[in-house]
């Protein structure tokens, strides 16, 4: 009698065990998911940017096109436009490479699967007639 009741407890025992390392896997998948939707937002939002500063850029281009056409090669007004429309470039590659960099740290679930391995392992590792 005395040993059913160990039984129980021991049993017991795992399957409150194992209901917490689900609970635990589920959270770590959850943080990890959260963390890439807001990386891969904040990159979206990056290259939104960047388009918007190349499509400026691009109108500032075609009006000092235009005004370097009409005043053949004299310096004027034309150059400052040219020189804002080139910042505007270099502004908006350098807002892609930092979205690209941050495309590049979205990773995948790694550690969630990495650890469900584990623990799939340890796990098979006590089944009876198993000798490991």
């Amino acid at each position: 009698m005395e040993q059913d009741k160990n039984i129980v407890g021991f049993i017991n025992s795992i399957t409150e065990n194992i209901t917490n390392l689900v609970r635990g896997h589920i959270e770590l998948a959850k943080a990890e998911a959260i963390e890439a939707v807001k990386n891969a937002l904040k990159s979206s939002v990056l290259f939104l940017v960047a388009i918007a500063m190349v499509n400026l850029g691009m109108i500032f281009l075609f009006i000092a096109g235009a005004f370097w056409l009409s005043e053949a090669f004299e310096l004027s007004t034309s150059t400052g436009f040219l020189i804002t429309g080139g910042v505007l470039f270099v502004t908006a590659l350098t807002f892609v490479a930092i979205a690209v960099s941050k495309l590049k740290n979205i990773k995948n679930s790694r550690k969630t699967i990495d650890s469900l391995n584990e623990t799939s392992k340890t796990l098979l590792s006590f089944r009876p007639g198993k000798n490991k």
